[in-house]
C-alpha cells in the first residue's frame, strides 16, 4: 500500500542542495553498465511532454547517447501537455506505450492499479545512490514497488516578470498573501483595464483554491480516510476570494486564459507583458521566459500564503516521473538508458534545468558546476524546500476528484454559481464521489 511519509525527505534534500550549491562534488557515476553491452541493434521509444526548450535539450541528450550505445536507437515521441495523459492511458491499456515514459505525480495512483511499469528497485544497471530515499518513498513507490524515478525537484512558485512589474508599479520584493494579491491586482486593473496581475487557467485556479484551504485548515483538503478536510463554509470563503478577484480584474478572465491551458507561454497577455505574474511550477520557468524579449528579468517568489496560515501549503514534488514499461521488449536497454539520463554528468549538462533541479545528486553537481541551473529556478526550489507544506496525498489528486473541482471553479469564474451555492455543490458531489472511490 502506497503511503506518504511526510517531509523528512525534503529536509534531507535541503542538506544535499546546500552542499551542491557550495561547490562540493559528490563525484561522477560509474560508467560501468551504462550504454549497451551487446552489438545487437535495439530500438527504444521515449515519450515526454514539454516546451521547445525541453524538447531541444532532450533530443540533444538522445543524440549524445549514440556515442555511449551506438547500437541503440531512441525514437522520440514528444508533445505539449494537453492531451498527453489521455494518449498515455490509451497506450498503456493497449500495450502500445513507449518503452520509457515521462509521467506526472497526480496520475500515478490510477496508473499503478495495473502492472504497467517495471519495479526499478530490482533492476541491474540502475544506480539509486544519488536519490534521496524519503523523496523516492513519497513519490516513486506504489504498492511496495518503485515504479518511476523523479526527473527533478520542482517547486510551486510565483514566476514574476520583474521588468514589467517595475514598469507597472507592482512590488516584487514582498511575501505575497491573498490580501496583497487582491489589493495590488485591483489597483493595477483599475489603472489600466487591459492589464491583469495574475495569469491563471483553470488548473492554477484549482491550485489556488486548494492551497487556500490547506493554509487555513492546516490539513489535507481531502483526508486519507476519504472524508473532506474542510467545511462548506471554508470552501465558500475560498471561492468568495476567487470570485472577488475575478470581478476586480486580478486574474485574466478564464475564457481567455484557458485557451492556452497546457501551453501558458503562448498566452499573448504574457508575451506582450500585460500580465507580470504567473503561479507555476519551477520547471516551466524556462519556457515562460523564452517568449519574452531579450533582457527581460524574470524572478521567483513564494506563492501566496494566508496571513494566519496553519500550514504553508507550498508544493514541492518531482518535476515529472520517468518509468519503464513492463511490456518493453528491451527492458535491460531501457533501464540502462534511464540510468544514463538520470545520473550521467555529461547528460546533466546537456539537459540543465529543463526539468527543474535534477533529482540525482551527481546530476545536480554536474549541472550546477557547469552553470546550467538558472538562478531563478534555484531560488524557487530553495524557497520551496525551506517552506515546504503538506505533501498531497493520492486521493487529493485523483482525476475524478479534480474533474469535480474543476467544474465548480469554472462555474464560479464564469459567474454561473455564487460562491455559497458552488461550495454546497462541491461538498455534495465530492462526498458522493469519495464514497464511490472508497468502495472500489
Amino acid at each position: 500500500m502506497y503511503r506518504l511519509k511526510g517531509l523528512n525527505g525534503f529536509i534531507a534534500l535541503i542538506v544535499v542542495f546546500a552542499i551542491i550549491i557550495s561547490g562540493c562534488s559528490s563525484g561522477k557515476p560509474d560508467k560501468e553498465n551504462q550504454g549497451s553491452g551487446s552489438d545487437k541493434k535495439v530500438t527504444l521509444r521515449f515519450s515526454w511532454w514539454g516546451g521547445d526548450g525541453r524538447h531541444e535539450a532532450t533530443l540533444a541528450a538522445i543524440e549524445a547517447y549514440k556515442k555511449i550505445a551506438p547500437n541503440v536507437t531512441i525514437e522520440a515521441e514528444y508533445q505539449g501537455f494537453d492531451g498527453y495523459v489521455q494518449k498515455v492511458k490509451t497506450q498503456l491499456a493497449s500495450a502500445t506505450s513507449a518503452d520509457i515514459i515521462q509521467l506526472d505525480v497526480p496520475w500515478m495512483k490510477e496508473l499503478t492499479k495495473n502492472d504497467f511499469f517495471l519495479d526499478l528497485s530490482k533492476q541491474e544497471g540502475l544506480s539509486l545512490e544519488g536519490f534521496d530515499q524519503d523523496f523516492l518513498n513519497n513519490f516513486s513507490v506504489y504498492n511496495d514497488k518503485m515504479v518511476a524515478l523523479p526527473s527533478g525537484v520542482n517547486a510551486y512558485a510565483l514566476v514574476i516578470n520583474k521588468t514589467a512589474a517595475d514598469k507597472l508599479g507592482v512590488p516584487t520584493d514582498i511575501q505575497w498573501d491573498w490580501d496583497t494579491l487582491y489589493e495590488e491586482g485591483k489597483k493595477l486593473h483599475d489603472k489600466d483595464n487591459t492589464k491583469y496581475l495574475l495569469l491563471a487557467d483553470h488548473g492554477m485556479l484549482m491550485q489556488d483554491f486548494t492551497n487556500m484551504l490547506k493554509q487555513r485548515t492546516g490539513t489535507q483538503w481531502i483526508n486519507e480516510d476519504y472524508s473532506l478536510g474542510f467545511t462548506k463554509e471554508e470552501a465558500a470563503g475560498a471561492l468568495e476570494w476567487i470570485d472577488k478577484a475575478m470581478k476586480a480584474g486580478v486574474y485574466q478572465p478564464l475564457g481567455e486564459s484557458d485557451l492556452f491551458f497546457g501551453k501558458t507561454e503562448q498566452n499573448p497577455k504574457w508575451i506582450n507583458q500585460d500580465i507580470p505574474i504567473i503561479s507555476a511550477m519551477s520547471s516551466t520557468l524556462l519556457s515562460l521566459r523564452s517568449v519574452l524579449p531579450e533582457g527581460v528579468e524574470v524572478v521567483t517568489a513564494l506563492p501566496a500564503i494566508d496571513k494566519n496560515a496553519k500550514n504553508s501549503a507550498v508544493l514541492v514534488r518531482p518535476s515529472q516521473l520517468i518509468a519503464v514499461s513492463s511490456k518493453s521488449k528491451h527492458p535491460e536497454e531501457s533501464v540502462k538508458f534511464l540510468n544514463w539520463l538520470m545520473n550521467d554528468a555529461e547528460t546533466a549538462v546537456i539537459l540543465g534545468d529543463v526539468r527543474s533541479i535534477p533529482a540525482s545528486s551527481s546530476a545536480q553537481t554536474a549541472a550546477v558546476e557547469a552553470g546550467k541551473i538558472d538562478e531563478a529556478i534555484t531560488k524557487a526550489v530553495e524557497m520551496g524546500l525551506k517552506n515546504a507544506g503538506i505533501v498531497d496525498n493520492a486521493i487529493s489528486t485523483n482525476s475524478e476528484v479534480s474533474a469535480l473541482l474543476q467544474d465548480v471553479i469554472e462555474k464560479v469564474a464564469y459567474g454561473k454559481l455564487t460562491p455559497d451555492k458552488a461550495a454546497q455543490e462541491l461538498v455534495s458531489s465530492l462526498e458522493k464521489k469519495l464514497k464511490e472511490l472508497q468502495g472500489r
